[in-house]
Formats: structure tokens, C-alpha cells, sequence
């Protein structure tokens, strides 16, 4: 009879131990399948990439939006299953070979240049099939602020870690 007692106790004593680190792997392989899951749904691809230079032999500045400011246009597409939130916290990368930096986006520019924008081309959320067209404005005392004909790389990072990039030239 004790015997039965001692074992019934140590079956609670090793259950109530088991279950709690149980429950918390559970939640945590849970957790981790939901992120996957996210990141697999979520899909970005540059689908196109210009500067404000005329295509002639010799470049020559035009401020297509009227900014008196140099602009990149990179119009990004979401090829995946799911909404991108959080736009603004998406990184960008760009620059000339040699030359790559992270762009902040306007809100954390404090009205410092380069630093990039967004706007949605044909909805009103980065949902599935919408694309956005990121604008990268450099400051160097435009119009003087022409950047040189050559190869360019934009790389652009959602707020979950989706990346896409392209070479580009002008």
C-alpha cells in the first residue's frame, strides 16, 4: 500500500514537472512554425529600376517629379501570399558598386539626404500583385547633384527578412 502511494506521488511529482517544459516547447515549435510559415507566404522582386538621367551618350538630369532633388524610382512587386506591413521599417540598400549603403527611410531621415519613400502604385496595402514604387532622394545641391551614368544595386529588405535585389544601369 505505501509502496502504491510513494509511486502515485512520484508520477504527480514527475508529470508536473514534464508537462509545464512540454507545454512551453509546444508553443515555441508553434511560434516557430508560424514565422516560417510568414517568411515562406512572403515574396518581394524588383521589377524595375531608373534614375532621373536622360538615356543619351551624354546623361543629362530631368526632375521628372519636380522635387529640385535626385531621385531613383525602384518599383517593387509582392509576388507572394501575403500583405507586407510595416512598409516603412523595410530596409534599402543602395549605391554604386563599392560604394552600398543603407538608405533610411524618410521618417527616420530627419530631413537628411538620401533617404527613400514609398508609394503604392495600385492599391492600398502591399498586398498580393500590388506594387510599390520606392523613391531614393539624394540632396547635393541639385540640380548640381547628378549622379554618374553606371551600374547601380538596390537591395530591398521587408520588416520579416524577405529580400530581393537588382543591378541596374543609366
Amino acid at each position: 500500500m505505501l509502496l502504491t502511494i510513494a509511486g502515485v506521488i512520484s508520477a504527480i511529482a514527475i508529470m508536473n514537472a514534464i508537462l509545464p517544459a512540454v507545454s512551453r516547447s509546444a508553443n515555441a515549435v508553434t511560434t516557430a512554425s508560424n514565422t516560417v510559415d510568414e517568411r515562406i507566404k512572403t515574396d518581394i522582386s524588383v521589377i524595375h529600376a531608373v534614375g532621373e538621367l536622360t538615356a543619351t551618350s551624354s546623361p543629362s538630369w530631368v526632375d521628372t517629379n519636380s522635387n529640385s532633388k535626385f531621385d531613383f524610382f525602384v518599383w517593387v512587386k509582392n509576388v507572394g501570399d501575403r500583405t507586407v506591413d510595416l512598409i516603412a521599417e523595410t530596409d534599402v540598400f543602395f549605391g554604386q558598386p563599392g560604394d552600398i549603403a543603407r538608405i533610411p527611410h524618410s521618417s527616420d531621415a530627419g530631413g537628411a539626404y538620401p533617404s527613400w519613400d514609398f508609394t503604392l502604385e495600385n492599391g492600398t496595402e502591399w498586398s498580393e500583385s500590388t506594387t510599390i514604387k520606392v523613391t531614393v532622394t539624394f540632396d547635393d545641391g541639385c540640380p548640381s547633384c547628378i549622379k554618374p551614368a553606371g551600374s547601380y544595386f538596390v537591395k530591398v529588405i521587408t520588416s520579416n527578412g524577405v529580400a530581393t535585389e537588382k543591378f541596374f544601369s543609366i
